[in-house]
């Protein structure tokens, strides 16, 4: 990171703080400079009284990894902790990133359109996990919100000479959603787009996305390049929002763009006219003016689950403040409104509208949660092999590696043209557009973007359109209420329609687990399991032989271009005798992720997606191991946002704490007892009730315990077990 200004010293002892907790002294010392920079720069002012105030409280952890770089730029931006400093999302990282985006257009793209359109979600910083509690004042930082920052992105860009669009400035209830945006960058002939989210993350991170002129986000090299220009920004102009207004360069969005992007997805029918009740829930985002209007515009009678229809960005109504349709429960407290409709089909999106969520009901009246891999499939298969009920159609289907297989085995069996195995992330599937668009082949396919018929990746991303560049809920949505109405006439139901189509095209069933770490740390520990399993690559996963492992480093796929390009293809693959596994870092955060995608053979639906799990947890089991930690069966348990640290002190520290309180807590009351567990594991789950995130870890642990307890605190530690594991998840919706 370049200065921000003219260096002064950092607060006395900071650098002695710094070396104790790291000795990596390239580390301290960039973790220095950046400190100075920013107490130095004008622009931090208001900032500078709350960060010296970090060294009066001793938060030497946190001041280090707010200062020691400058937030990652990774899938399309940055995303990361709303707080003060480089490696943090605040004004300042914002303005830095934004002025670098307009030096890189006017250099790049000197001649091209000088329009840019800037979205923002509802999310707004109120330090849930009490990060900043220990200043006087959070000065600039409480009340955050993305709406705030893409002013200020406006701002920007009117001052560098762009024409900006921007929704909510005729209503506080505009948004503008993540597909919506890529459409409206290419039906406006815009030259950019900017989205300031967070996508599904918890209410206090946020982030900000770039877009190019097809509505994509770049991919290596030229991400690369922009990002270069955004680490050196250079003096950054600035106009107030109302005089940009007032000249013309800020601009409302034109009123026909939204009825163009309803009438875009209504065109992707097949059938219509049949009826449904649906109950949807935008889990407090944008969802609801774009995935919520296109169900209204197709007839569907769309019923809002009502705590999540407000534009609240703390989510405080969301389970575990996590509104991320990969995440069942966040959606789960919707199934008690469903049961009332009398409804069979529960749909969530997130707060950006990207990402679509599936509850389903069987014929025996049981919810069924649907994956990632579970809908694109669904999708596909019934686009184009469903002989009696789907259109049939022929075409192009694309997949990134980590998206199902049986995504595949459905295109050969329907005779459609294939992209399988893409790097991770939606804007390779737009490549694969782009060079469809320019070339008219990508690889060995020959077609045009009008051939596509659906494109796919496991984190609930969906595409039906060429003329959208990134993953829309909307038309997803669309065609899968299409398809439940048909079969609810039928009297037949999606969940055993989805174990047909199974074993009819190789029952692959899947599974995803997540490694969360935190900080400094927690990258070095990151690397340091990705260098072990290159070093040592593992012989077998799960009790199967490793076939293959494929490391995307490797020169074998083809010469590194840029930093960005090492983030992308920084994972590992491993064929097994019935199985792939994919291990794969976050490239925004300490996060390793892991993909099972297991073919079933001959067993049974619950038997196979049973075998996938536990395949997916001894992935992790072995990961985990790699960097020398291994976990209690009890904190296994714990969801897998609970990062690793904590879950570590679950098994250790607070398993002890239980341990020497077990005689008290034996002699106390059922409501003391639960308040004292949720008092005490109120560190596992900030902002959400930790005995409803943390059910089966809290039960499974007091059952530990309690088998090296004597009575009565023996019977007293399972009674309260079985009290744990029965509370209701997140099902009881009414306020």
């Amino acid at each position: 990171m370049q200065p921000l200004a003219t260096a002064s010293s950092s607060p006395a002892g900071t650098e002695e703080e710094f070396k104790r907790l790291t000795g990596n002294e390239s580390l301290v010392s960039e973790a220095l400079r950046n400190l100075d920079a920013w107490l130095a720069n004008p622009a931090a002012a208001t900032q500078r009284a709350a960060v010296l105030e970090h060294v009066a409280g001793r938060q030497f952890a946190l001041l280090l990894d707010s200062f020691y770089r400058l937030l990652p730029f990774g899938t399309g931006g940055r995303r990361g902790r709303v707080g003060y400093g480089p490696n943090r999302i605040n004004h300042i990282t914002v303005a830095m990133s934004v002025q670098g985006h307009c030096n890189f257009l006017r250099r790049n793209y000197p001649e091209s359109s000088r329009r840019i359109v800037v979205a923002f979600d509802t999310r707004v910083f109120s330090d849930i996990a009490k990060t900043y509690a220990f200043l006087a004042e959070p000065s600039g930082l409480l009340g955050l919100s993305s709406r705030g920052l893409a002013r200020i992105a406006c701002e920007i860009y009117a001052a560098n000479g762009f024409e900006v669009y921007i929704p909510g400035l005729s209503s506080p209830g505009e948004y503008l959603s993540t597909p919506e945006l890529s459409f409206a960058i290419r039906h406006l002939g815009a030259i950019a787009g900017m989205n300031v989210s967070a996508s599904h993350n918890h209410p206090d991170d946020n982030g900000f996305k770039f877009f190019n002129e097809h509505g994509a986000q770049d991919i290596p090299p030229t991400d690369q390049l922009m990002a270069s220009y955004m680490e050196d920004a250079g003096e950054i102009r600035r106009t107030p929002f109302d005089q940009g207004l007032k000249d013309g360069r800020i601009r409302a969005l034109p009123e026909d763009l939204h009825g163009a992007y309803v009438l875009l997805n209504l065109a992707l029918r097949s059938k219509a006219g049949l009826p449904l009740t649906v109950v949807y829930t935008p889990l407090c985002g944008t969802g609801d003016l774009s995935t919520g209007d296109v169900l209204r515009a197709a007839g569907f009678d769309v019923r809002l689950f009502a705590p999540h229809s407000t534009f609240d960005g703390s989510f405080a109504s969301v389970p575990f403040r996590l509104p991320n349709p990969e995440v069942p429960e966040a959606a789960s407290p919707a199934l008690g409104f469903a049961d009332e409709l009398g409804s069979d089909l529960v749909l969530s999106t997130d707060p950006d509208a990207d990402r679509l969520g599936v509850f389903a009901r069987d014929s025996h009246g049981q919810w069924r949660y649907l994956n990632g891999n579970q809908i694109a499939s669904i999708l596909a298969y019934y686009l184009v092999l469903d002989a009696e009920l789907g259109p049939r159609r022929r075409g192009l289907i694309v997949k990134t590696l980590v998206t199902t297989r049986m995504m595949s085995r459905i295109a050969e069996m329907a005779g459609c043209a294939l992209v399988p195995d893409l790097l991770v992330g939606f804007k390779y599937i737009a490549h694969v557009l782009l060079s469809l668009e320019r070339e008219s082949r990508y690889d060995s396919v020959s077609a045009s973007p009008a051939d596509l018929v659906l494109a796919g990746e496991e984190s609930h991303g969906i595409l039906l359109s060429p003329d959208i560049r990134d993953k829309d809920a909307s038309g997803g949505a669309l065609i899968l209420c299409e398809l439940v109405a048909q079969l609810r006439a039928r009297n037949r139901y999606l969940p055993e329609y989805l174990d047909a189509l199974s074993l009819e095209c190789g029952n692959y069933q899947n599974a995803a687990r997540s490694i969360v770490m935190r900080g400094i740390r927690g990258s070095q520990l990151l690397a340091q399991m990705m260098q072990s399993l290159r070093d040592n690559p593992p012989a077998a996963l799960g009790g199967m032989t490793v076939l293959r492992a494929r490391d995307f480093l490797s020169e074998e796929h083809g010469p590194l271009r840029s930093d960005t390009e090492r983030l992308s293809r920084n994972l590992l693959a491993y064929d097994l005798e019935k199985a792939q596994v994919v291990v794969r870092p976050s490239g925004t955060e300490p996060k390793a992720k892991i993909y099972v995608d297991f073919e079933g053979g001959n067993l049974d639906g619950v038997q196979a997606r049973q075998r996938a799990e536990e395949l997916a947890a001894q992935v992790a089991d072995e990961c985990i191991g790699r960097i020398g930690f291994s976990l209690s069966p009890s904190a296994r348990l714990l969801p897998d946002y609970v990062d690793l640290d904590l879950k570590l002190q679950f098994g250790t520290a607070f398993r002890e704490e239980l341990k020497a309180y077990a005689d008290r807590l034996a002699a106390s009351s059922r409501n003391e007892q639960l308040q004292w567990l949720r008092q005490g594991l109120a560190r596992f789950a900030a902002g959400s009730d930790p005995l409803e995130a943390a059910a089966s870890a809290v039960s499974g642990l007091l059952r530990e315990v309690a088998d090296e307890s004597r009575a009565p605190a023996k019977e007293a530690l399972l009674d309260l077990g079985i009290v744990v594991q029965n509370i209701p998840p997140f099902l009881d919706w009414r306020p």
